[in-house]
């Protein structure tokens, strides 16, 4: 569910980025690469949200506490 608010939170700002530009006057061929790197940045806000619910929603596997080596002293 947080990925999917994720992304249309995103989308609507790569949007919005899109609209300012456009109404700032700057050429579709300069604003290009900023809405293709705000684009890249929303698809990894998404997937990492997609993947931290589902490491959330797993149960997590209990991990054996490592036994503690003795230390030696030298005598």
């Amino acid at each position: 569910m947080a990925a999917e608010s994720t992304a249309r939170n995103v989308a609507d700002r790569v949007d919005a980025l899109a609209a300012a530009l456009r109404n700032a006057g700057i050429p579709p061929e300069r604003s290009a690469n900023l809405l293709a790197a705000a684009a890249t940045a929303a698809m990894n806000a998404v997937m990492l949200d997609a993947l931290l619910e589902e490491s959330a929603a797993r149960p997590s596997a209990a991990v054996p506490a490592a036994e503690p080596e003795p230390i030696r002293i030298a005598a």
